[in-house]
């Protein structure tokens, strides 16, 4: 055997090694979410399928070439593009949004409110639930500006809970709250003002700018934990402030980014690494774990939480969610603010002192609300009421719960007593 003849053996059995490890590799990863080993200050992990993959292809291909005829190799690459080509038109004709560019990206710049969803965006969240963006910019429906006689209209404002992330948009708190008043005997129609991320000071120019203007009878604003954050708007603090597009992740431009084919495969990748998020993200699986963090770390959500926050700090959050009071009343609207906690809130009163503190707070305008706190905490076990280990948000269940809180005051106090 010459010399020549030994290295192109060597060659092929080291990639005949490689491709039979990568093979190997891909359902140990598809099975366990990924493997990690510590070898003394070595880090060795496999967490994503799209590596090893990639890397089978180019050695399979190497070892095509390098084993067979030319005629033959190109014959298998040809049949290859062909094989891909078919795929492309089919998945063009499927047109699933799984399929889109950008699927995620629901957000835009807002001169008015930092950001605001993209109307007629469509798309799959991580999780699988589905996204309809209406032609006004909601997370619902579409809605008529003038509202019928002869129905009672609730706005819904808040955050990533009230836009229900992770769930279908029938199973976020709104709907549900819609469908159990409903049931009631009441002529209820409940709109999903919910955006991802957005804070009190975004709350009271959603009221302003776009809620009022549909003449809501109740105003329901579900108050997350973090969205007291940010109380003051930017726009009067920094003059130059001209909103901001959040969570943008620039993906492949041109043409490779038009392909129906790349973007499937991108986007179910992307579904995969997010179900086995928790290999990488602790916090993610469990409560106790997220409670940890949060102490460790002493983040704002903590500070929040635990009532150690600056007193300017708190002299802001009182001013925005009385000027928010203030601006319903005036629209002759009744409110209720609902206090969704976060689960590391759960069962611990030490760090429920935010929600005591809203609480005053309505007590002292005078509005109706609802700690959701206490209906989560009598179902048992709270870990059960959210996405974990996927997600920290509520599932539909703990929406429900969330829904069945807010129509059990407005029934008891008469918030839309003109309408049962």
């Amino acid at each position: 055997m010459t010399r020549k003849s030994l290295a192109l053996v060597i060659l092929k059995r080291f990639l005949d090694a490689l491709i039979v490890f990568y093979l190997a590799l891909i359902p140990v990863i598809l099975i366990t979410g990924g493997v990690k080993v510590d070898l003394a200050d070595i880090t060795i992990q496999a967490t994503r399928v799209r590596t090893p993959l990639q890397y089978l292809i180019l050695f399979g291909l190497v070892r095509l070439f390098i084993s067979t005829e030319l005629k033959n190799a190109l014959l298998v690459l040809g049949s290859l593009v062909f094989t891909l080509f078919t795929a492309e038109i089919a998945i063009r004709i499927w047109d699933a949004p799984i399929a889109k560019p950008r699927w995620i990206h629901l957000h835009k710049a807002s001169p008015t409110l930092g950001w605001e969803l993209v109307p007629g965006a469509t798309g799959m969240g991580k999780l699988g639930e589905h996204y309809q963006i209406s032609a006004f910019g909601l997370r619902d429906r579409e809605y008529q500006l003038d509202k019928p006689p002869d129905i009672s209209r609730i706005a819904a404002i808040g955050d990533s809970f009230t836009f229900g992330m992770g769930v279908n948009l029938e199973d976020a708190y709104p709907k549900q709250l819609e469908r159990i008043l409903r049931a009631q005997g009441m002529q209820a129609e409940v709109m999903n003002f919910g955006v991802i991320a957005h804070s009190m000071w975004q709350h009271n120019a959603m009221l302003k700018t776009r809620v009022l203007q549909y003449q809501p009878d109740l105003i329901v604003l579900g108050l997350f934990t973090g969205d007291l954050h940010a109380s003051v708007s930017p726009y009067t603090t920094s003059p130059d402030y001209r909103g901001k597009k959040p969570f943008e992740k620039e993906g492949v431009k041109g043409l490779l980014s038009r392909s129906a084919l790349r973007n499937f495969l991108k986007h179910a990748n992307a579904l995969f690494e997010y179900k086995y998020r928790y290999r990488r993200e602790s916090y993610m699986r469990s409560i106790p774990d997220r409670k940890k963090t949060f102490i460790e770390t002493n983040n704002m959500m903590y500070k929040i939480m635990s009532g150690s926050l600056e007193e300017e700090k708190l002299r802001q959050i009182h001013k925005a969610l009385k000027d928010f009071v203030a601006l319903a009343k005036n629209a002759d609207a009744e409110v209720l603010i609902v206090y969704i906690p976060d689960s590391v809130q759960l069962n611990e009163p030490r760090l429920q002192m935010s929600n005591r503190f809203v609480a005053n707070i309505c007590r002292e305008t005078g509005v109706a609300f609802v700690d959701a706190t206490l209906a989560l905490e009598a179902e048992g076990h709270v870990q059960d009421l959210y996405l974990f280990p996927f997600d920290a948000h509520n599932n539909p269940r703990g929406h429900e719960l969330i829904a069945q809180a807010a129509a059990r005051r407005i029934l008891s106090v008469g918030l839309l007593a003109g309408n049962h």
